[in-house]
């Protein structure tokens, strides 16, 4: 099994984020990885803890948890989110 261990650089901004993991996690699919390893914090560095309060989404539905699933269905991957 290929695995791909993911670094990036997160910023204050969710949509920037998952960008950013996008093109990533399509490399390490492109590259033939079947397990992908999100840092922890990939979709949002905050500067407080209310930060991350802010973008919490109910289990099973949410912009992140949608991403995650999407792009695992669309690139064949299993992948691993880091979690806040």
């Amino acid at each position: 099994m290929k695995i791909a261990a993911i670094q990036m650089v997160s910023t204050g901004s969710v949509q920037d984020n998952l960008q950013q993991a996008a093109t990533l996690l399509g490399q390490a699919a492109a590259q033939g990885a079947e397990l992908a390893v999100l840092p922890e914090y990939f979709c949002l560095i905050g500067q407080h803890d209310t930060d991350k309060l802010a973008i919490q989404e109910p289990f099973g539905t949410g912009p992140i948890q949608r991403f995650l699933a999407d792009t695992a269905r669309n690139t064949g991957m299993w992948i691993v989110g880091g979690t806040l």
